[in-house]
């Protein structure tokens, strides 16, 4: 385990750390040495001792020279590395010292090769009076070698105190900047563990993975041992639980507070022979397993011919099957690879993988996100600095592209790989090769008036209106699409624009001239929205449907897809001529990937389309996969017309006031708004259960009408729960119910798929089509055992699979594989659910909710929206993918209309609480809403900080500006007027404080506008 902590006090560090217990008393100048080549700089070497350390800490150097002497000065850091307990027992208890030496060594390794190296920065004022980050190479510590925990429980431990010193380029002494130490903290813990544990595998033992990060524990020591030496973790784990803790923050405080302060050891070899007593009393006696591994380290130090024949076989294996993998840029195969080491094979496909791996989800990342992900696949013998020269090696070659970089001493945060850069750049190219390419049906007036017509003819049919009128955005986008000459466009709409009855009217008019209008989404609900079908409970309003034909991208690219690169022949004309006179317009394209778009921009140009716009708000959450071409293409001022009137929430001036600072990314404003008006409830370590209740507490009328929305999963998930159980308790769910083993997505990249560390026994492995390459049939396999030799043992029916995950093929585009995991569920009559997956035999698409009518042991019947019911017999694969559908996830509820909703969202999400969830949970109701979370200060503080883009890799590289920087959250200067009602106005400027009048405000978007004209 890897942890980080400020110094407090540089007299107190010194007592601690200088006088507290060591290994042995013979190690006590091993245990507190200097370290860092900063202190090799200034003379400091050997034995720390503790008058020079304090001077250090308080920033005196050796020549007297007085370093950073400002009010506050910060004294450093203290980085501990913790062993794993199994190792500690081993070594502490057991008695071999070996494990020490390791320890200490894969300490000073990390130190060395990435904390001082990589992350080391101070500041430089050329440029910038506040400083900019300047790398320096170099670190003043400390390290100290401690072997109890504060429970005197065996816990050996090295602390490097960093001291807040580095020397610049120029050769001046500066503080330490210390904030890529902090950022990097996950990486520094996974590059210690990959040092260990290859260091312990030298040593004759075995390693089993236990946790995130790289953690691990030696394979031979009952969990029960480990449990029983782990006194302090019991009693921080027993008070987080009793508090209910979820942020970190609160974690770390409850470990610092439970601290009592460290027992003194009087006597050693007491303290030694009380741990080995209690060990007896578990039953383990260590030293067999310690033999057994010194015995395999004296084999592998003086192999038999034998011996030294299975370790070159090994050798040539792994060579072989790397000169076997299809060719990749990314790591030697053929030939080259006959000529490698195992090791450098290692490196390289693991670095390999690691960027396959990042790049599923974004175009550019950190070269140490690379390090982080190439350790974490937990391959045996892999060291965090071979990687790091591997990804050296593929900048120098240009495999990685650096991004751009404006500092002083050209650092670089992002790369890059090639092929998203030219995918991105070649779906910019064919968006401008498609201008003038485009069908203009009817002239702009005409288009005007029969957009207005079809809009009162859709009010008519839909609500009895003779009214509805469309907007100058709603009319300008439409009469883009009818009027318009280039193929491509972006239709950009804040949210609640009314872009579907935008569509409604589109289409109405297209089909008058026997044109068809045919949508296209990311995902099935998002499809059923587009049709209106009401095939799901929780729907878009009926009323502001879109009613069009419409499909999911990937249906749409499988139909069309190889037809159209074909380019000629009898399925290419058979195609092209079903989709003339057919306009394609991509819906929420915010959330479509760059692979996608690609496709449908390929298809679109190549099958000749009427027109192909792209719809949706770049301001929402992006595509789970790698791409944000939505907002590239707009930022690089690619034809876009903009719908930024929010007629959603015209009835609600709140709603529309916080609707609008959210889309601008003012987070903390409209929590404050909000909360000004009594819709904020702060609920602590109970906030998931207070949503619940708050829902349940509604009439059974408003519940149809009011949406649960949470940030992530988890917390719907939870909710989901708490809802049934409420609705179970008052008698709204009927019967016994009925038990199922349902699944749910590990959420595996392709490329994790490859690896065995991914799998656990008892998981669920899809095979959504024939893989070949591990010789599965299509079909669901259980998960039975991992082992050691990276192979992964099948189970379907009574037959049983041995499968090697690293046969797959990496290049392979298509999601062949689905890894699940299998959870509980009991449904009951009149339980509300939803399908995670489609099945075709019965017309039900991925994300259809239903009800359910009557569970039983035999069998389940659910009636889906349209009234139309199904009967699922026992065993039927369907009910496997079943879940409760009381609330929706964020990705799950854009573009969902409701008149009420409950808000879940948690400080403690930092990855999930970000300003575009905010801005989609924001305004999803028409009428009202309520947030619930547990701490509102720290949601304040992590959603101002977390705008939640993803990266483009041109925007990475500097060829293009794509998210502006965002405005300061808290200075009301930067916000526009906001023409509102006298009383919302006073909620918003209590808020504020009372605004400077009259002045001209900039936006922080310039090309938007807000949506509270109020």
């Amino acid at each position: 385990m890897h942890s980080i902590a400020p110094v407090r006090s540089a007299g107190g560090a010194a007592d601690y750390f200088a006088n507290d217990n060591y290994y042995t008393a013979e190690e006590n100048a091993e245990s507190g040495v200097w370290g860092g080549e900063g202190a090799r700089l200034l003379g400091l070497v050997g034995e720390v001792g503790r008058d020079a350390f304090e001077a250090i800490l308080g920033g005196r150097l050796p020549s007297g020279q007085m370093v950073g002497q400002v009010e506050g000065r910060r004294l450093g850091l203290d980085l501990t590395f913790s062993m794993p307990k199994s190792a500690s027992i081993l070594a502490l208890v057991t008695g071999d010292k070996r494990i020490l030496g390791a320890h200490l060594t894969a300490v000073k390794s990390t130190m060395s090769a990435l904390v001082e190296k990589r992350l080391a920065e101070a500041r430089n004022y050329e440029r910038n009076r506040n400083g900019e980050p300047e790398k320096t190479g170099n670190l003043v510590y400390a390290l100290f070698a401690h072997d109890t925990s504060r429970a005197l429980d065996p816990q050996g431990h090295v602390h490097a105190v960093v001291a807040n010193l580095t020397r610049d380029l120029k050769g001046n002494w500066k503080a330490l900047w210390n904030g890529e130490i902090w950022k990097n903290n996950t990486t520094i813990g996974q590059f210690y563990h990959a040092a260990f544990r290859a260091r312990l595998q030298k040593l004759g033992y075995e390693t089993e993975a236990s946790g995130k990060h790289g953690a691990f524990e030696i394979k031979g020591v009952p969990k029960e041992v480990i449990k029983a030496f782990s006194t302090r973790t019991a009693e921080i784990e027993a008070k987080i639980a009793e508090t209910g803790a979820t942020r970190l923050a609160t974690k770390k405080q409850i470990t610092l507070y439970t601290r009592e302060p460290k027992l003194a050891v009087t006597d050693r070899q007491a303290l030694v022979e009380g741990w080995q007593a209690r060990a007896a009393e578990l039953g383990f006696d260590g030293k067999p397993l310690v033999a057994a591994a010194q015995e395999r380290a004296a084999t592998q130090a003086r192999p038999t011919m034998r011996e030294t024949a299975s370790q070159a076989f090994a050798e040539v294996t792994t060579r072989i099957s790397a000169a076997l993998r299809p060719p990749s840029d990314l790591a030697a195969s053929g030939p080259a690879a006959l000529f490698l080491s195992a090791e450098t094979i290692k490196a390289q496909h693991a670095t390999a993988s690691a960027i396959r791996h990042l790049s599923e989800r974004e175009a550019a990342f950190s070269p140490h996100a690379i390090l982080s992900a190439a350790l974490g696949f937990q391959i045996r013998g892999l060291e965090g600095e071979a990687v790091i020269e591997r990804i050296g090696q593929l900048i120098d070659s240009g495999h990685l592209i650096p991004g751009k970089s404006d500092r002083l001493d050209g650092h670089f945060d992002l790369v890059t790989t090639p092929e998203a850069l030219a995918r991105e750049q070649q779906i910019l190219d064919r968006i401008d090769a498609g201008a003038g390419q485009g069908c203009a049906f009817m002239a702009p007036d005409v288009a005007v008036e029969r957009l207005q017509m079809a809009a009162r003819d859709l009010g008519m049919e839909r609500a009895g209106a003779e009214d509805w009128q469309l907007n100058a955005g709603q009319l300008a986008a439409g009469v883009a699409v009818l009027s318009g000459e280039d193929r491509f466009l972006n239709i950009q709409g804040v949210a609640g624009a009314g872009k579907s009855t935008l569509l409604g009217a589109v289409a109405k008019v297209l089909a008058e001239d026997g044109v068809r209008l045919v949508g296209l989404a990311f995902q099935n609900k998002m499809v059923a929205d587009l049709r209106g079908g009401g095939s799901q409970a929780m729907s878009v309003d009926e009323m502001q449907a879109a009613g069009i034909e419409a499909y999911t991208i990937a249906r749409f690219v499988s139909t069309y897809g190889s037809a159209a690169a074909r380019g000629e022949g009898e399925r290419f004309e058979a195609a092209k001529a079903e989709l003339k006179d057919t306009v394609i317009i991509t819906d929420e394209s915010s959330m479509v990937s760059s692979r996608d778009m690609l496709s449908v921009i390929a298809i679109a140009e190549r099958l000749d389309l009427a027109k192909a716009p792209f719809m949706g708000d770049r301001q929402q959450l992006s595509a789970i996969e790698q791409g944000k071409m939505f907002a590239v293409s707009q930022s690089a001022g690619q034809t876009t017309v903009r719908m930024d009137e929010n007629i959603r929430q015209k009835n609600s001036p709140l709603l529309l006031a916080v609707a609008g600072l959210s889309n601008e990314g003012h987070a903390s404003l409209a929590l404050d708004l909000l909360a000004s008006h009594g819709k904020v409830t702060e609920a602590g370590k109970d906030h998931v259960t207070a949503a619940a209740d708050l829902w349940l507490s509604l009439p059974p009328g408003q519940r149809a009408q009011t949406a649960i929305f949470t940030a992530g999963r988890d917390d719907r998930a939870l909710i989901n729960t708490l809802v049934q159980a409420g609705l179970l308790n008052e008698g709204t769910l009927k019967g016994e119910g009925v038990a199922l083993k349902v699944l749910q997505s590990a959420n595996t990249t392709r490329e994790e798929m490859r690896f065995a560390s991914t799998y656990r026994a008892g998981q669920v492995l899809e095979a959504r089509m024939e893989v070949r390459e591990l010789g599965l049939g299509k079909g669901e396999y259980t998960v039975r055992e991992v082992r050691r030799d990276g192979k992964v043992l099948l189970e379907r029916g009574n037959a049983r699979k041995l499968i090697d995950p690293d046969r797959l093929d990496p290049q392979h585009r298509f999601d062949r594989l689905g890894l699940y995991e299998q959870k509980d569920l009991r449904l009951h009559d009149g339980d509300t659910v939803f399908w995670r997956d489609k099945d075709a035999s019965r017309d039900i698409a991925k994300s259809t909710y239903a009800t359910v009518l009557a569970a039983t042991k035999d069998a389940v019947t659910l009636e889906l929206g349209d009234r139309q019911q199904v009967t699922l017999p026992a065993g039927d694969p369907m009910l496997r993918r079943l879940d409760l559908g009381y609330a929706l996830n964020a990705h799950m509820a854009q573009g969902v209309t409701m008149a009420r909703a409950i808000e879940v969202i948690s400080s403690s999400q930092r990855n999930l609480a970000t300003q575009r969830t905010q801005n989609v949970l924001n305004t999803r109701a028409t009428d009202d809403m309520h947030v619930v979370t547990n701490d509102l200060a720290a949601l304040k503080f992590q959603l101002d900080r977390t705008p939640g883009n993803k990266t483009s890799a041109l925007e990475a590289t500097g060829r293009i500006d794509v998210d502006k920087p965002p405005a300061n959250p808290t200075d009301a200067r930067q916000l526009p007027d906001l023409k509102m009602s006298p009383e919302l106005k006073a909620k918003l400027d209590a808020v504020l404080g009372p605004r400077p009048e009259p002045q001209v405000h900039q936006l922080p978007v310039p090309e938007k506008s807000l949506g509270l004209d109020l």
